[in-house]
């Protein structure tokens, strides 16, 4: 009996790099350049637990003709449910912009919209993105507020903030996007 090697994967573990641009894109079409990507904020740097972009799809029956003796499943509306995003800050470094530590803070503006860019499969601590790197492109709004706390109730627990952001459109812009030189 000849058995097959199973395929490789990938470790997940710090591997997914979030890229946060506050200026629009250039493009008409919303896609960043690497250039663009690459000037823009490392999230993940100051995120906390998984802010995944998980869509969902309804499903439910389908109608059921009289001479049918089963009843089929049907997929219906997609969406994109809102992201919880925590993030570190130094609360009392707010009043000087681009202090260390508050980047994503400032970056992540109640109310506005950002482009958001992930990598899945780059280290997150990644600093430029390389030629030919494959990310999701996705504009999302913040939403009207940040609730600040702390990351739990533990003596190693960090100040943060609290957040939540939604896809907007209809999904991604483009997904399996390669980023050329």
């Amino acid at each position: 009996m000849t058995l097959l090697p199973m395929p490789p994967a990938e470790k997940a573990y710090g591997n997914v790099l979030y890229k946060i641009l506050t200026a629009a894109p250039a493009a008409a079409s919303g896609i960043p350049t690497l250039v663009e990507v690459n000037a823009g904020l490392s999230a993940g740097l100051y995120m906390y637990g998984d802010p995944s972009l998980r869509p969902n799809q309804n499903t439910g029956e389908g109608p059921r003709r009289v001479a049918a003796k089963a009843v089929p499943t049907e997929f219906g509306t997609v969406t994109y449910p809102p992201v919880d995003v925590q993030i570190s800050f130094k609360p009392q470094e707010l009043g000087t912009p681009g202090a260390d530590g508050n980047e994503a803070y400032e970056a992540l503006e109640i109310g506005s919209e950002v482009t958001v860019v992930v990598f899945y499969g780059i280290d997150g601590r990644t600093a430029t993105v390389p030629a030919n790197a494959v990310g999701d492109v996705f504009l999302m709004e913040i939403g009207d507020v940040k609730g600040k706390g702390r990351t739990g109730d533990g003596e190693f627990d960090h100040l943060s903030t609290m957040l939540q952001m939604v896809v907007q459109g209809e999904g991604p812009i483009k997904e399996d996007h390669v980023f050329a030189a």
